[in-house]
């Protein structure tokens, strides 16, 4: 994980992760910290997936 910058302070986290299985399939998983709650966890994955779909646009308007 990237370091926080100077200054900052963890409070929640929501981290997806890739893992394998026990079978050895991949698989996705996420983990919390204390829960977020719906609101605050949809807030911040809208804007991941606005930042996502705009750097996917910019780079395949660069073409």
């Amino acid at each position: 994980m990237h370091a926080l910058e100077p200054g900052e302070t963890a409070l929640e986290a929501f981290i997806l992760l890739k893992v394998l299985d026990r079978d050895g399939d991949v698989a996705w998983s996420y983990r919390t910290t204390n829960r977020l709650s719906r609101e605050e966890l949809l807030g911040a994955l809208t804007v991941q997936v606005d930042v996502l779909r705009k750097s996917l646009r910019d780079e395949w308007n660069d073409d």
